[in-house]
């Protein structure tokens, strides 16, 4: 008999709330060892003592066979004299000490849980809140480390003796489930009419309501894991379009909740990698192409003239029963006003949402933060690959690994689909899509929420990193920040940040170039930037190309009246003497427009690939006026997919101020004379407008083929541009990259000013 051994194994990852210790007790008690185990504030630390052998069993297997939602960052050993154990125990948590268990995401529902959820003989059926160690809510309810029922929103809810015994049961999957109940001793729901003072029904009754509301036509706010969703039955086309005008949303699609894949399949393609997402423990929303009934079964309100349908499954069990009981794909979209983030509290919801819905369905257990769905699409060329576009619950706040450890910095984002970062040694953790900065309230809910995450995450910040804009909130709360914490402040060019972010994905430290192609991003040369080749390192790039500028007249209003961009870019590509364009636009207006522009000095200069799709689309009648967004941008791209004849336009490239720049002005010229002939559908010039887009980015990145070449930016959202760079760019022998964990928008830019800033830092050193 060989002599015994004991080994102490320290875990830091997510293993925490995923049903590890149950495992490595199984673990443990099959291979015949004792010891212990226990959570505390860094993860988990286990002890075991028995044959050598069978230790290196354990430790194998312990990674190999971990639960399906755990990830295990960091294995650590260390062998210490017997001690004698005699049985393997699961020990109380223990508290105290620096935090560096990784935070869970809320996890979607298990299919062992919708088995229940759906059997008539099970205790739980049609409970809406049952939940085990493999799936519920985890971030939404946490209140601190280590997860235990007591620090949780759970804590109120005394388990019934049912509940409790197979909490206690090692064998069980819901031991130490944190958030498990039945209908004897948890949640419950409960129907609320109108504006709140109506009759209130729980339980049961309370689904029976919310169907009958639906069938009814009615606008219902439902209340589920990370805050709110109107709700409204997806085939109503009168209801939609009160939800739209209630909500201001006159055009953005809407995402569909459809009861299972068969249904999914009756509206979109859904392809092997497709069902895996939908089914996946993070249930994203995915854009998918419609299907022949996908264009004629949902109302035309549900996503106006899309080619794509978002759609996703009931990922908690309120939203599985609501389905099932009313047998057909709802809209689901975030319960907020427009511009404002995802409410989560009950007394806001029921007055901030009380002028969109109609009646609530809530329930009583108390939502700790917003975490609005995660929106992923599928790029399928040249091989099927996915890329988050909204990266929020399922997701978040899991980090992303840094390949070196890095000082602790703060990055706050930008301004529009923010995001903040905090880096924690090798980890670079992304807070949950925040959205827009332009309201009060949004604003709040970026305070409470980076204060919240640095308490769990228990970092005290080393330096805080901010976009170059002068103007934005995050570069005004960098400088109080910076004074409160009493650390140093760094800036990073906007696209330097999108170049940074896409290098740390691919976990690149040293040259790339990177096509950064979005909206607006301050340049720090006194222009708008947006369409620019950068090369170099995180820690500094140079600008090597870009594309011809043009003026801006009116600042945001050019955002939105993108009428003004076209009439911008017909001004350059015609030298000053273009034809008369936008006829049924106040005459006053255009031809003010054109002495500014003609003066030359009114004029914010520009090179911005988001404007210039604004600006085509407006020429080509697709979106005069984008009332969300990219709406412009969107309706280029989707009219690009319904063309016959693809425009043969041209974009060479010429060199100008020292850059090589890609010329669109002979497209915009053959687009605006076709147009007025009436010779040039404008969905083949959309698709020609692509295709020359692509062949001059190619022709831009011919020099750079020794190098990786990140694709970044929020107009790589635009799949066929994407696939089509890719496809050929591989055949061409670039190395091409594009965004997947993180969003190619400016939902990623906080991850790479906090990368960009640290390999600087740590450069200089």
């Amino acid at each position: 008999m060989s002599a015994r051994e004991r080994m102490q194994v320290r875990v830091v990852g997510v293993v925490q709330g995923v049903g590890f210790r149950p495992f490595v007790h199984r673990l443990a008690t099959d291979l015949d060892l004792a010891g212990w185990i226990r959570n505390d504030p860094a993860g988990v630390t286990i002890e075991v003592e028995g044959d050598p052998t069978e230790l290196g069993s354990f430790l194998a297997r312990l990674q190999d066979d971990a639960p399906r939602a755990a990830v295990l960052y960091a294995v650590d050993t260390r062998l210490l004299a017997p001690a004698g154990h005699t049985e393997f125990r699961i020990v109380a948590s223990e508290a105290g000490g620096p935090t560096r268990a990784w935070l869970l995401p809320d996890l979607g529902m298990c299919e062992d849980c919708e088995r229940e959820l759906r059997d008539p003989d099970d205790r739980r059926h049609g409970y809406p809140f049952l939940n085990c160690t493999n799936c519920g809510p985890r971030y939404t309810i946490l209140e601190d480390l280590p997860y235990d029922r007591a620090k949780t929103s759970m804590k109120d809810f005394v388990m019934c003796p049912r509940c409790r015994a197979e909490y206690e049961d090692t064998t069980d999957r819901r031991f130490h489930a944190q958030p498990t109940a039945c209908a004897a001793c948890g949640p419950r729901l409960q129907a609320i009419d109108g504006d709140g003072d109506g009759d209130e029904m729980t339980g049961p009754e309370a689904l029976a309501r919310a169907v009958g509301w639906l069938s009814d036509g009615r606008i219902v706010g439902v209340k589920g894991l990370g805050g709110y969703h109107i709700v409204v039955d997806a085939g109503d086309e009168a209801a939609l379009q009160r939800l739209r005008a209630r909500k201001r949303r006159p055009a953005k699609p809407f995402a569909v909740m459809v009861g299972d894949l068969d249904a999914a399949r009756r509206w979109v393609e859904v392809p092997d990698f497709v069902a895996s997402a939908l089914r996946s423990p993070q249930a994203p929303i995915v854009l998918s192409p419609r299907t022949a009934r996908g264009w004629s079964e949902p109302a035309p309100s549900v996503a106006p003239d899309c080619p794509q349908l978002g759609v996703f499954l009931p990922y908690t069990p309120v939203h599985r029963v609501l389905l099932d009981a009313f047998g057909r794909p709802v809209v689901a979209t975030s319960g907020n006003p427009s511009d404002q983030p995802t409410i989560h509290d009950d007394r806001e919801a029921l007055e901030s949402l009380r002028g969109i819905c109609d009646a609530f369905l809530v329930h009583d257990r108390p939502i700790l933060r917003q975490a609005d769905d995660s929106v992923l699409q599928v790029v399928t060329r040249p091989t099927p690959r996915p890329q988050l576009l909204r990266r929020a619950r399922g997701f978040a706040p899991l980090p992303v690994l840094a390949p070196r450890v890095l000082p602790a910095l703060v990055g706050l984002g930008g301004h529009m689909n923010v995001t903040f970062a905090v880096a924690r040694d090798r980890e670079v953790v992304l807070a949950p899509h925040l959205g827009e900065m332009e309201s009060a309230e949004g604003r709040a809910a970026y305070r409470r929420t980076l204060d919240d995450l640095l308490r769990l995450l228990d970092v005290a910040p080393e330096g805080v990193v901010h976009d170059l804009h002068p103007d934005y909130f995050t570069t005004h709360l960098a400088e109080e920040l910076s004074e409160r914490w009493g650390v140093a402040r760094t800036a990073v060019q906007h696209h330097h940040a999108h170049l940074a972010a896409a290098a740390l994905e691919h976990e690149i430290d040293g040259e790339v170039v990177a096509l950064t192609w979005d909206g607006t991003g301050d340049g720090g040369d006194g222009t708008v930037w947006g369409g620019e080749l950068l090369h170099g390192t995180p820690a500094r790039s140079e600008r090597v190309g870009s594309i011809v500028p043009f003026g801006l007249v009116g600042g945001e209003r050019s955002v939105r009246q993108t009428w003004r961009t076209a009439l911008s870019l017909a001004h350059v590509a015609f030298d000053g003497d273009p034809p008369p364009l936008f006829g049924d636009v106040d005459p006053n207006l255009v031809a003010n427009l054109r002495r500014l522009l003609a003066r030359g000095d009114a004029a914010v200069t520009t090179t911005s690939m988001g404007r210039l799709f604004d600006g085509v689309s407006a020429l080509l009648g697709l979106c005069t006026e984008n009332t969300h967004q990219a709406q412009g941008p969107q309706m280029l791209e989707w009219a690009s997919w319904r063309a016959t004849r693809p425009a043969d336009l041209s974009m060479p490239l010429i060199e100008f101020d020292g850059l090589v720049r890609i010329d669109w002005r002979p497209a915009v010229r053959t687009i605006v004379e076709r147009t007025v002939e009436g010779t040039l559908e404008a969905e083949d010039a959309a698709a020609g407008f692509h295709a020359a887009l692509v062949e001059a980015a190619l022709s831009q990145l011919a020099p750079w083929r020794e190098r990786p070449v990140l694709l970044t930016g929020g107009v790589f959202c635009n799949r066929r541009l994407s696939e089509s760079l890719l496809t050929r760019g591989a055949e061409r022998g670039l190395d091409l990259r594009a965004h997947a964990q993180l969003p190619p928008t400016d939902g990623g830019l906080a991850a790479g000013q906090v990368w960009a800033a640290a390999t600087a830092m740590q450069a200089d050193a």
